[in-house]
């Protein structure tokens, strides 16, 4: 799995997480606890973030799914890296999977998903398109 890259970072936490993986489309089966996810493409990272709040991994879905397709619906923001990958038309959503694994610290989470971004240059987070446009 793709996540296996972040290893030592696991280790400098004192974490042996279990990392899972899912298809997009089955994203409501997410559990509902705290933790961190990568969305992938084959090899290209699209997204990876955290949930820590009442519905967990989960609760941020719903609108990955709107960006993904280009649904406009209240209270979904669509950044500046899944407009310009919408535009491009490289994308395949349907053909998508998600990485993710529980973890209860917020500081964990909060070094692990920086560490993500560094790892795995996920192509629609607003910090690496930012960094790739040189803002």
């Amino acid at each position: 799995m793709k996540l296996d890259a972040m290893l030592t970072d696991f280790q400098r936490c004192q974490l042996k997480p279990a990392i899972n993986r899912i298809l997009f489309k089955d994203w409501k089966t997410l559990p509902k606890s705290k933790g961190l996810y990568s969305i992938w493409q084959d090899e290209q990272c699209i997204y990876v973030g955290q949930g820590g709040g009442g519905t967990g991994i989960r609760e941020r879905f719903g609108h990955h799914w709107n960006k993904a397709y280009s649904i406009q619906k209240s209270g979904t923001s669509h950044g500046a890296g899944w407009r310009e990958a919408r535009d491009l038309n490289w994308w395949t959503p349907e053909s998508w999977s998600i990485e993710y694994f529980e973890c209860k610290s917020a500081v964990h989470r909060t070094y692990l998903e920086g560490a993500m971004m560094l790892v795995f240059n996920p192509y629609c987070n607003d910090e690496s398109f930012g960094d790739r446009i040189n803002i």
